[in-house]
């Protein structure tokens, strides 16, 4: 049943995610309705799929959450498991955009690291307002982090971007030896399989 609600990172389990490159909003759109269609009957073992479609016109990140890893297909997208997590107890606000950052990395012990030390570099009090919620996925493979983060819009992180909110974690970012930034994007929510 479709829902508007983003995913719960927390939930146990193996989260799939991919993106593609569509030719325009009404290829992200088709692709996007051409997928749920087909998941009609989903798989066993597949707890939900989130659609999101990128800001700028032509990306799709699709994020399947999987509840039993042993159903997970053994080919496609890189395979995550959530390694931590910034979130308020009692947060209330709904998000509105995901920004989402892709890293190459040189091993497990440089995913550990590499999260440990961006996540040591947050401000503990006073963050932008517009910032809901951080999640850091490791690949399971060992090979990739990805920077899942929760805003209330698009226009919220980007006005935290021209304000030079994001300086201090780019510099990390750029600066931290065995980790490559290789994408990222702002996504808004299209459909929701649970």
């Amino acid at each position: 049943m479709p829902s508007a609600s983003f995913p719960d990172l927390t939930v146990p389990g193996t989260l799939v995610i991919g993106t593609l490159y569509a030719d325009g909003p009404d290829r992200q759109q088709a692709f996007v309705d051409a997928e749920f269609d087909s998941l009609a009957s989903p798989p066993t073992g597949l707890a939900d799929v989130s659609w999101f479609l990128g800001t700028d016109g032509e990306t799709v990140l699709t994020l399947a959450q999987w509840a039993d890893d042993t159903a997970v297909p053994p080919a496609g997208p890189p395979r995550y498991r959530l390694y931590r997590s910034l979130t308020e107890e009692h947060e209330t606000r709904v998000p509105g955009c995901l920004v989402a950052a892709a890293f190459d990395v040189d091993g497990p012990e440089r995913q550990r690291s590499f999260t440990d030390v961006v996540i040591a570099a947050q401000p503990r009090e006073g963050g932008h307002p517009g910032a809901i919620s951080a999640h850091f996925l490791h690949s399971v493979d060992g090979s990739r982090v990805l920077l899942y983060t929760e805003w209330t819009s698009a226009e919220a992180h980007q006005e935290a971007a021209e304000a030079g909110g994001h300086d201090k974690a780019h510099e990390l970012f750029s600066g931290t030896p065995g980790v490559r930034l290789t994408r990222g994007g702002r996504f808004h929510l299209r459909r929701t399989l649970r």
